[in-house]
């Protein structure tokens, strides 16, 4: 096999980037562990709408979209209504179907796919990556290429094995992993009638309640009747010393009364600290969740990765026609993705370190006291940096003056996420060793004072 480039993971990242190499005229495989019929986590994910026009996709349509929700209710830690949320600007999918939709479109470019290839590590020649080595159908098999993209997801199955002298390294706190189920089911109509009808749930709504199985942490149902469908995600840190997650979705559906067969569903690992440091070394170059690109309070990463493959492949286009993909040629996709979207994350990384110093009671005082509102969501679901309009504004000072608690963990948040925001507008444009690892380095300082 002869490729000018591998991408190792064939989720939303790795698709893409391999679409928009192949367009570009380059020779592009597609690696993934699963089979083309398994391919995708059978899961349901919430994606900013907006991502689909930026990186040339459709947006999904039809069987894709699982539900069209009327608001989401936010429930407080202490089971009280905090505010609702019409207009969001995310659609949902299913996330098998959205994935097999983008192989196609990379096929459809060009791109190469081998399913049943579970990549075990990265091929080191000479100080680079000049490809990755699979097991498949229990043999080894080396595959060489002028460049490879890690977009494997929660395993970043190649990025994980590479030496740090290589100017990559991972980070693995299992503090910053949570875990995160979702289930979409058929429902008893009758059943479920009587549950809208006692205030159970609403119909054709969904309920996310914050701080249940510690303060970070959902519970998030949606129900409908002219749908005949029900769903429900739970999610919390890895490290909650709870009941399991299994047990705490069928405690959930037991007190509904009204789930019938499930129909589609899983669950997993996600990883929520900020973005690596470095996404690129000589030949290498990594995109999605294995580069930790998910938004930090709400565990949402699709988004994120589609964007990334798409630069990534921009970046990679241009150092492969003109000459090796090395660092230096690769390091203008880690500078635009840091001084964007990466500083955005950034910043909700120190969000999420303050929410989860808080007990769940401050979490209910925030929300019930209208420091935290729509806003917020808005925000979190369709990343961008924070500003206040003035009614916002007013409603957290009164928030802040009934709960003064509050005030000294949100100072000390707003001073880091504004350090935070200004030292990733400063991420070296162009490489340059000793300048990036001073600027990792103040990083690293300055999240460990959070």
């Amino acid at each position: 096999m002869d490729f000018d480039a591998i991408v190792i993971g064939a989720g939303p990242a790795g698709c893409i980037a391999a679409r928009d190499l192949a367009r570009k005229g380059l020779q592009v495989g597609l690696f993934e562990s699963a089979p083309r019929e398994k391919l995708g986590r059978p899961i349901i994910v919430e994606v900013e709408r907006a991502i689909f026009r930026h990186v040339d996709l459709m947006p999904p349509a039809g069987d894709e979209i699982p539900y069209h929700p009327r608001c989401i209710r936010f429930i407080s830690p202490r089971g009280r209504e905090a505010f609702i949320l019409r207009g969001a600007p995310c659609t949902s999918l299913f996330l098998d179907r959205f994935a097999r939709r983008l192989l196609e479109e990379a096929e459809a470019a060009g791109v190469r796919f081998f399913g049943g290839y579970r990549a075990k590590r990265a091929v080191i020649d000479g100080g680079r990556v000049c490809g990755a080595v699979f097991a498949h159908r229990r043999r080894r098999e080396e595959v060489r290429a002028r460049l490879s993209i890690d977009a494997t997801g929660f395993e970043a199955a190649l990025a994980r094995t590479l030496d740090p002298d290589l100017g990559l390294v991972m980070r693995d706190d299992p503090r910053d992993v949570v875990v995160a189920a979702n289930f979409y089911h058929r429902i008893d109509p009758d059943k479920a009638v009587r549950a809208v009808h006692s205030g159970l749930h609403g119909d054709d709504e969904i309920r996310a309640r914050v701080g249940t199985f510690g303060s970070y942490s959902t519970k998030f149902s949606y129900l409908s009747l002219h749908r005949q469908r029900a769903y429900i995600l739970i999610g919390h840190k890895a490290d909650f010393a709870g009941p399991p997650l299994q047990e705490l979705i069928d405690d959930f559906r037991s007190r509904q009364g009204y789930y019938g067969k499930r129909l589609h569903g899983g669950e997993g690992p996600i990883r929520i600290a900020r973005t690596l440091d470095s996404l690129v070394c000589d030949g290498f170059m990594v995109v999605g969740e294995a580069a930790s690109m998910v938004i930090p309070v709400n565990g949402s990463g699709v988004a994120s990765a589609l964007l990334a493959g798409h630069m990534a492949a921009r970046a990679a286009a241009k150092a492969l026609r003109n000459g090796r993909p090395t660092t230096e040629a690769l390091w203008p996709y880690a500078a635009r993705y840091h001084r964007g979207r990466g500083s955005v994350l950034a910043v909700f990384d120190a969000v999420r370190h303050m929410t989860e110093a808080l007990s769940p009671d401050q979490i209910a005082d925030m929300m019930e006291s209208g420091f935290s509102g729509p806003d917020d969501i808005l925000r979190a679901s369709s990343p961008r940096p924070f500003s206040f309009s003035p009614p916002s504004l007013v409603h957290r000072v009164r928030g802040l003056v009934r709960h003064p608690t509050l005030i000294r963990p949100i100072l000390k948040t707003a001073k880091a996420a504004l350090a935070i925001g200004r030292h990733y507008q400063r991420y070296p444009e162009q490489y340059d060793w000793a300048e990036f690892e001073a600027w990792a380095e103040k990083s690293r300082r300055i999240f460990a004072a959070l």
